[in-house]
């Protein structure tokens, strides 16, 4: 008798340890909206400007708005960009973060390979803003690429939002390419 309990006690470790997975999705709730346009990328002389106004309630094709504070109690959403310069063997490097200026006027920022953009939720709770130049220091060219998919930041055991989206503007595909003189 003792030999079938501790059979069937591997048994079952053995039946729960086979059925997981490393999806989150199974484990996390997630929910992936589309709302082209909400990223605007513009360039003026040696100065791009990145920017989003994403609304709290965002728009939905055949349908009510999606409330994205309600669905995430989320006050922050991000979005990654990339900034590369060509070299002197026409392959795109990565400009590291002392490689340009910066000034933001809303939201913030976190560099490393990557520039990694936090949409705030603004006091009226309205609208996840934000907004920075940046102006690289060297001459050359360069290549602003915007990731697509905007994603909230700390959901607090709610759902997480996953937009996918567009950047307009100056972009092509989501890349802008320019020179600086």
């Amino acid at each position: 008798m003792k030999k079938y309990i501790q059979f069937f006690a591997i048994a079952i470790l053995f039946t729960l340890f086979t059925g997981c997975t490393e999806s989150d999705d199974e484990f996390f709730a997630s929910k992936v909206v589309t709302a082209n346009g909400l990223i605007a990328v513009n360039l003026s002389g040696n100065t791009v400007a990145v920017s989003t106004a994403i609304p709290r309630l965002l728009p939905q094709t055949g349908g009510n708005p999606f409330d994205l504070y309600l669905t995430t109690t989320s006050n922050q959403f991000f979005f990654n960009y990339t900034l590369e310069k060509k070299n002197a063997n026409n392959v795109w490097e990565l400009v590291a973060p002392s490689g340009y200026n910066v000034v933001t006027s809303s939201g913030s920022n976190q560099f490393g390979d990557y520039i990694a953009a936090i949409c705030q939720l603004d006091a009226l709770e309205t609208t996840y803003e934000y907004d920075t130049t940046i102006a690289p220091i060297a001459t050359g060219d360069y290549r602003l690429t915007v990731d697509n998919e905007v994603v909230s930041i700390d959901s607090k055991n709610a759902v997480t939002v996953i937009i996918k989206t567009t950047a307009v503007g100056d972009t092509t595909n989501n890349v802008l390419e320019f020179t600086v003189n």
